[in-house]
């Protein structure tokens, strides 16, 4: 799944900020289904905020490092990580 397909499906997430983190709920035929609630830590919610049809992981991570002052390897390896289990949620 590529960055176009997450962006496209995020319409499908009710989300929910609790206190620093951002809570998202997957949403099938107007249900929410809590089984599967994902909270988001603070990178987590920048890339979900930033995350848009425009969005390439370049960008992405130039703009993880810069906000949260990291290197730019770090940076990718979090938007990876973050990126394979919003696939995995999506997917599940």
């Amino acid at each position: 799944m590529d960055l176009n397909q997450i962006a496209k499906n995020k319409e499908n997430f009710a989300t929910k900020q609790v206190g620093e983190d951002l809570v998202i709920v997957p949403v099938k035929d107007n249900v929410a289904e809590m089984n599967a609630m994902f909270t988001l830590n603070e990178v987590g919610r920048f890339v979900w905020n930033n995350l848009n049809e425009a969005s390439t992981r370049e960008l992405l991570s130039v703009a993880i490092a810069q906000e949260f002052e990291v290197g730019e390897t770090t940076a990718k390896t979090d938007l990876e990580d973050f990126l394979l289990q919003i696939q995995d949620m999506m997917n599940g």
